[in-house]
């Protein structure tokens, strides 16, 4: 199995063997941005295969190396049940791949797989069964589910496309709309800000201040949509993020008065926890369809 996380910036492929991967590093013209032998992965620029030759080609010589594909994909996935299950997909960042099927044997947005790798151990603990989890990939999408989600994998044909809620301003979103949450609490925000330096935001207590006002916002709003238990950040972003300010943040702006929410709020800043949680979701899929 060859398991890919295709996120904004950096395509994370994580191998089954070292022999797999030392096959895709010696045979790929695709510039690696970083290779771990040990843990059987390596990483390439998202924007080298996201013209329509280049993506082709890039699945083309994974299936040369294993037969069998799952990756994340930035956007919708729909799953279409039949006599064999398909996955279309609706993502502007792969125009030319909008509303047709993924040649994959199983596709599913990045952050409901990072969501369920949390699950998995969120939902082993008892005093957590009639509680909900949520993940937020600051890039930026999220996922929320209570245990029937995660034991039934009704999450999976779920679209909810929270980095593209309505937020503020009259920018054009690359989806088309106007105003888009990911437009203020992404990396390309900070990028923004920051002049090309992200880092640089949060030695400015300016700057930081108004990125933290705006993710606070963001997540006040999730919050009182769905009211979670449990919020984990992932993404390259969440790195440098301080949960202990973002809550304080949250606390002191949510409507009606300053409260203690008692959500539990915390990073994982892994990169392996989308590939992870897409490989748990995977296999239990396969388990629930006898695949």
């Amino acid at each position: 199995m060859i398991a890919i996380d295709i996120g904004g910036t950096k395509t994370l492929i994580m191998f089954s063997s070292r022999n797999k991967m030392k096959y895709f590093l010696d045979e790929t013209d695709f510039e690696v941005m970083n290779a771990n032998p040990g843990e059987k992965y390596c990483t390439i620029s998202t924007s080298s295969i996201t013209n329509e030759v280049n993506f082709h080609r890039f699945v083309s010589v994974l299936k040369s190396i294993d037969e069998e594909i799952i990756s994340t994909f930035p956007g919708i996935v729909r799953v279409e049940y039949g006599r064999e299950v398909r996955y279309k997909v609706y993502s502007q960042r792969f125009p030319f791949l909008m509303g047709k099927y993924l040649d994959f044997d199983f596709a599913l947005n990045d952050a409901p797989a990072f969501t369920y790798f949390h699950a998995a151990d969120f939902f082993k603990r008892k005093e957590n069964e009639e509680k909900t989890i949520m993940g937020i990939v600051i890039g930026i999408n999220a996922c929320h589910m209570n245990l029937w989600d995660f034991k039934r994998l009704t999450f999976i044909n779920r679209i909810f496309e929270a980095g593209h809620i309505r937020f503020d301003g009259n920018e054009k979103c690359f989806c088309g709309r106007r105003g888009c949450a990911e437009l203020h609490v992404s990396g390309k925000f900070l990028e923004k800000i920051g002049k090309g330096n992200p880092e640089r935001v949060f030695s400015d207590e300016n700057l930081m201040d108004l990125f933290y006002r705006n993710v606070s916002d963001f997540f006040i709003s999730l919050i009182i949509t769905v009211s979670p238990h449990e919020i984990v950040i992932g993404g390259s972003v969440s790195k440098s993020i301080d949960a202990g300010i973002l809550k304080e943040k949250i606390e002191s702006n949510l409507p009606h008065c300053s409260l203690d929410t008692g959500i539990r709020i915390r990073r994982d800043i892994s990169p392996l926890s989308h590939v992870k949680g897409l490989i748990l979701a995977y296999r239990r899929f396969k388990q629930k369809y006898r695949l």
